[in-house]
């Protein structure tokens, strides 16, 4: 791997690592400003689904103009079933886009290091499965939130980033960082609301906790499966050279 496409998986790297330190950070920000004697008062819920969808937004404006922005793997599955993207870029991009998010984690290690073996695991999202406690979720059920969620995210990154008839051709960060919040606000005490394998990967291997990682893989998967065959089908026009970093 040289040239062009190694720039734009280096830039995916980039790309993953701003959006995992910023959602994994505020997660480590809003508990521990909740500990004993820290003042009793985290972010909260808004503030921890702004951070993640700001951290979001500045990722896929920091990457786009070189790798297109897919910063998630489910965006770089989608765009390869939707004939996107080729082989060899998603391979490349799935590599450095776990690369990154590994490097977030250990960011995000060093500075909230008490959280690395107890909760919030260093911003890992994680869903309640014990049976009888509040909130609680079936495998199933959560494999299914972050299904739908992570269908509605990619798709609106593909509508808003890589259709060629798209409105707010400037705006499709702001737009794709916006449906972020709305997804954290959501999904915030189901699962997380996640949406991302990198997401979930570089805090969960750094932590040790990855008990969960089977959700957190299959269901944005699935999603951006989904998206991209819609993708497919809504898109009527040729395929005109939209593949970046061939």
């Amino acid at each position: 791997m040289k040239g062009p496409l190694m720039r734009a998986a280096l830039a995916e790297a980039l790309g993953v690592f701003v959006l995992v330190f910023g959602g994994s950070a505020a997660v480590c920000a809003d508990a521990y400003y909740r500990m004993p004697g820290l003042g009793d008062s985290g972010l909260g819920v808004l503030g921890v689904a702004l951070a993640g969808g700001f951290g979001l937004m500045v990722a896929v404006y920091l990457s786009a103009g070189i790798s297109g922005g897919h910063v998630n793997p489910a965006v770089t599955f989608a765009l390869l079933l939707a004939g996107r993207c080729t082989g060899r870029q998603a391979v490349s991009y799935w590599v450095f886009q776990f690369i990154g998010a590994v490097a977030a984690g250990i960011a995000v290690w060093a500075l909230f290091p008490v959280f690395r073996g107890m909760a919030p695991y260093l911003g890992t999202p994680m869903y309640v499965s014990e049976a009888g406690m509040p909130g609680a979720l079936g495998m199933v059920k959560a494999i299914g939130v972050e299904t739908v969620l992570t269908f509605v995210l990619v798709i609106v990154v593909m509508m808003t980033a890589f259709h060629p008839r798209r409105a707010a051709k400037q705006l499709f960060g702001l737009c794709i960082g916006a449906t972020a919040v709305v997804i954290g606000l959501v999904a915030a005490k189901h699962t997380g609301g996640a949406v991302n394998p990198a997401r979930y990967f570089g805090p969960a291997v750094v932590s040790g906790e990855v008990s969960q990682l089977l959700v957190y893989f299959a269901g944005p998967l699935l999603g951006g499966a989904v998206a991209g065959f819609v993708f497919r089908f809504l898109y009527d026009e040729p395929q005109d050279g939209g593949r970046t970093a061939e």
